[in-house]
């Protein structure tokens, strides 16, 4: 590909315009096409504040000629079908996190994927961060020993007013989706490796989404790991990661959002060290490999199995906290 990518919007929802439009208005290598949305009047204000194309239908901007990519940010719910009718027109997909309402879903997007000849990738931008690369370089190089337990923490007070979907069942909401999604991803990128046990408690809302969850996770090498999620409105936000190894302990304060600011440190057996964070935000990285690996074809570390994985932990999450019923909670 050498031609610059041209994307399509799914969705005027808040988190594009610092998702996907300012990293791209920072490359030349890169041009926003078109945006579709539901809510007519928020798609063409939004096609107005940022300078892009308006198609009244999904469909219509899945079909366009002039887009390659499309960014899906819908609400859960839509994820896997709006994917699948991407992939099938031919597009590369870069679907918000979580993939799926559940496993299968995951798998019948991937088998689109394949039978279509393009990639689908989800959107856990931190994994793209040089800050996070150098935290996983840490356990990778031995630095604190093979790694025992980790802890893996994120939380936002999110109330539940004017309409906020992640406290609507049938679109996918709860608290382990949205956040601790997050929490389980740096745990899985930290082993390597699929858990092989899942255990998990939740409370719940009364629009009966799990609003605070905690996990616990095994893995086949032995290693294991606590994560907690919580969006009731008053908890205090906090994000981190803590491995333990052998001979010490490496931390992430705030791997999700880096550029915000944040901590990476790390101390075994006397020693200790830091690092700087480097600079450009989580969604410049992410933009950045993902144009790359679509004109290169490396592979991306969010796409493939490692989506798979990640949807197998979050459905077991949810059946062992006896919510199994919101796992097709968006089914017709």
């Amino acid at each position: 590909m050498t031609e610059p990518l041209r994307i399509g919007l799914l969705g005027a929802a808040r988190i594009t315009p610092k998702a996907v439009v300012k990293p791209a208005m920072d490359r030349d290598d890169v041009v926003l096409k078109a945006v579709a949305a539901r809510d007519e009047e928020k798609a063409r204000a939004f096609a107005a504040a940022h300078g892009v194309e308006r198609h009244t239908t999904y469909d219509a901007l899945i079909e366009a000629d002039d887009v390659d990519l499309v960014y899906n940010a819908l609400p859960v719910s839509e994820h896997a079908p709006m994917t699948i009718r991407a992939l099938e027109a031919g597009k590369h997909v870069l679907c918000e996190k979580p993939f799926a309402m559940n496993l299968a879903e995951a798998e019948s997007v991937l088998a689109a994927a394949k039978a279509s000849d393009r990639r689908v990738v989800e959107a856990f931008h931190h994994r793209y961060h040089p800050a996070f690369e150098t935290y996983l370089s840490w356990i990778a190089d031995d630095r604190i020993g093979p790694v025992k337990k980790v802890r893996s923490v994120f939380t936002v007070p999110i109330p539940d007013k004017d309409g906020e979907i992640r406290y609507r069942p049938e679109l996918g909401g709860g608290a382990m989706r949205d956040l601790g999604c997050y929490a389980l991803a740096w745990a899985i990128a930290v082993f390597g490796e699929a858990p092989e046990r899942v255990t998990a408690r939740a409370t719940t809302a009364p629009s009966g989404v799990d609003d605070a969850m905690r996990v616990e996770l095994v893995f086949p090498s032995g290693g294991e790991a606590e994560l907690n999620c919580d969006m009731r409105p008053e908890t205090v936000r906090m994000a981190a990661i803590f491995a333990e190894g052998e001979r010490g302990q490496a931390g992430f304060v705030n791997p999700v959002a880096p550029h915000q600011g944040a901590a990476l440190s790390w101390h075994a057996q006397g020693e200790a060290g830091t690092a700087p964070i480097a600079e450009g935000t989580t969604y410049d990285h992410q933009l950045a490999a993902l144009v790359d690996a679509l004109r290169s074809g490396a592979p991306l570390p969010t796409e493939g199995q490692a989506i798979l994985d990640q949807q197998r932990a979050l459905d077991a999450a949810y059946q062992s906290a006896g919510l199994g019923a919101l796992l097709n909670a968006g089914a017709a």
